[in-house]
């Protein structure tokens, strides 16, 4: 029996019913089979063993929002150890955190997946009689799987798809080492969702390819487990859980929940707290989304250490939003004039949707020509997010002269 012959009887057990005692029993029985030992006591790994020390401590400071302070720290610790595998990855998940504010800036790719190629390079390096196995394992299997996903998300599909051939391998290895510990599978579950249910082309390549595919519910379920359930994969998979949330139109008030709770347990980190204003955005709530950009234009001011200038930029753009949303047409315009003045470079979507606002403003305000040329700046910029879409929709209604509403 191979590993992903046993991971798949134990991904399937975890339906059945009888609770987690059963659950745990019956990996256990497959453990056995493939180990073809006797009766053999499988040692629990507990989650301080994979986030104890310092490196655990670094994990919650990445998610407080002190990011700088936390890739200062990282440089210590790999300084004493240039073989510290874990640090490699938090070193990693740092630069992350700076990528989810603005993706289209590539400043930090490189160092992003440099890091990641070190926390699998290291880790590769202990052996599977050395009780560190495991854990190592475990940060093998998790930045193989980061490293597809984020080659996935810059469009490189066949690069990401061939990753996860050797990530699927680590994952079911570990899963069948420690099948017990929910947090061992977390890459697995991460695995399932974000390469299970592809189009039936998609299915073809992949054969032909001899590449893997997950199970799409069966991924998200797992996921929910270690979110729930989970120790030190918890905060991971929460951050996962909230991605897929939010991309799915009917779990947005799921994503609001799961957001609102981040935030409050992490209420210095510019991402979530942006993330918490784009659930409100997508549910057009727009007065309590312009409370949200209100408060995150403040800790910008204040200089809450994760509020920097692209965080700044977006919010004031939301805000103009949201203002123009609720017809607060004179706050938005003195919002979006203050944009265009200060035209700033980063992120670069920032000054075409604010000549989109503006010319929505000046149709709420009956001044078709400055409407019509604010809506072709949009226009003659570069797309991004639908941007084109609506402002030709703008166009055409600045055209015919129809009131905004």
């Amino acid at each position: 029996m191979t590993y992903g012959e046993v991971v798949e009887l134990c991904l399937f057990s975890r339906r059945a019913p009888g609770g987690i005692a059963v659950n745990r029993l019956l990996c256990r029985c497959c453990l056995l089979v493939f180990l073809g030992l006797g009766a053999v006591k499988i040692a629990e790994a507990r989650g301080s063993e994979y986030l104890e020390g310092p490196v655990g401590e670094l994990v919650q400071l990445n998610f407080s929002g002190r990011f700088t302070e936390s890739l200062e720290r990282v440089g210590n610790l790999l300084a004493a150890d240039a073989g510290d595998y874990r640090a490699y990855f938090v070193r990693a998940a740092c630069y992350g955190w700076f990528i989810a504010i603005s993706p289209e800036n590539r400043r930090y790719h490189n160092q992003f997946t440099e890091s990641l190629r070190a926390c699998i390079k290291h880790s590769s390096k202990i052996k599977s009689s050395d009780p560190e196995y495991s854990r190592a394992l475990f940060f093998k299997a998790l930045a193989m799987i980061t490293e597809a996903r984020f080659k996935a998300i810059r469009g490189n599909y066949i690069s990401s798809r061939w990753t996860t051939r050797g990530a699927k391998e680590a994952a079911e290895e570990l899963v069948a080492l420690v099948p017990q510990d929910i947090d061992v599978w977390l890459p697995l579950a991460v695995f399932h969702y974000f390469w299970g249910g592809s189009s039936v082309w998609k299915r073809m390549a992949q054969f032909v390819a001899m590449v893997p595919r997950g199970k799409k519910e069966l991924g998200l379920s797992l996921l929910e487990d270690c979110a729930d359930k989970g120790e030190d994969s918890r905060l991971w998979a929460s951050v996962a859980l909230l991605t897929i949330y939010l991309g799915e139109e009917n779990n947005t008030e799921k994503a609001l929940k799961l957001a609102e709770r981040l935030h409050n347990s992490f209420p210095s980190n510019a991402v979530l707290h942006l993330v918490l204003g784009e659930c409100q955005r997508k549910l057009a709530r727009w007065e309590q989304a312009e409370a949200v950009y209100r408060n995150i234009t403040a800790k910008v001011l204040s200089r809450v250490p994760s509020y920097s200038e692209e965080v700044y930029e977006i919010s004031r753009l939301r805000t103009v939003e949201a203002q123009v949303k609720l017809k607060k047409m004179d706050e938005a315009f003195a919002g979006v004039r203050s944009i265009l003045i200060s035209n700033p470079m980063h992120p670069e979507w920032i000054v075409p949707w604010a000549h989109l606002f503006t010319a929505c403003i000046y149709r709420y305000q009956g001044e078709w020509e400055r409407a019509e040329r604010a809506c072709r700046y949009a226009l003659d910029s570069h797309d991004h997010n639908g941007l084109h879409e609506q402002a030709r929709q703008e166009l055409k209604a600045i055209e015919k002269e129809e009131p905004f509403e």
